[in-house]
């Protein structure tokens, strides 16, 4: 099965495009996907030969929105290093299209728009262009980037609620608190 690449991905000054010229990427089934996680060497080999792949993972967005995505997007630096590729390994746009689903819109949330950068900024190598949230990595390290990519759309996820429990403590804090209008309470 394969999905359709979104022609929308920004690419960053340095990387050129992707490195094979097919707009499709694999689709990984749920034991690829493990493997991949476990560094399977085959798996490891189709990314450094510049396959793209993306997978449906186990977990979801809030509401309806479906499935986290992952894609993996092989590419090589423009300085043409002789080396492995470089991995971009991204949400695909989906977290950010997932918040604004929740009326979470960080163009209009300044202070959700700050949090969820510095919380993207706090993990090694990730950043958020293009609407997405990605981790450029090198082929070896492509597992553990992987679940450094999750954990971070999982903390982000993770804000809907806290957001969410920072109301109610706010509503709970005035219901208990003094009178400050004077109702007519004499």
């Amino acid at each position: 099965m394969t999905a359709t690449h979104n022609d929308g991905d920004s690419l960053s000054d340095k990387r050129t495009a992707p490195m094979k010229s097919e707009s499709q990427a694999t689709e990984l089934g749920p034991l690829e996907f493990l493997a991949l996680l476990g560094g399977n060497p085959v798996l490891l080999k189709r990314l450094e030969s510049g396959e793209r792949l993306q997978v449906a993972t186990p977990f979801g967005y809030p509401g309806r929105y479906g499935p986290v995505a992952v894609h993996f997007t092989p590419y090589r630096d423009k300085a043409g290093s002789a080396d492995m590729p470089s991995v971009r390994i991204s949400d695909g746009g989906d977290l950010l299209k997932s918040l604004d689903q929740q009326g979470m819109d960080l163009a209009v949330d300044m202070i959700l728009s700050k949090t969820v950068f510095h919380v993207v900024k706090e993990v090694e190598r990730a950043n958020l262009a293009g609407g997405q949230v990605y981790i450029d990595s090198k082929v070896d390290a492509v597992p553990a980037d992987t679940w450094r990519l999750l954990q971070l759309i999982v903390e982000v996820i993770g804000l809907r609620h806290s957001k969410y429990k920072d109301a109610l403590l706010r509503l709970s804090r005035r219901q208990e608190g003094p009178d400050l209008i004077d109702w007519g309470n004499h």
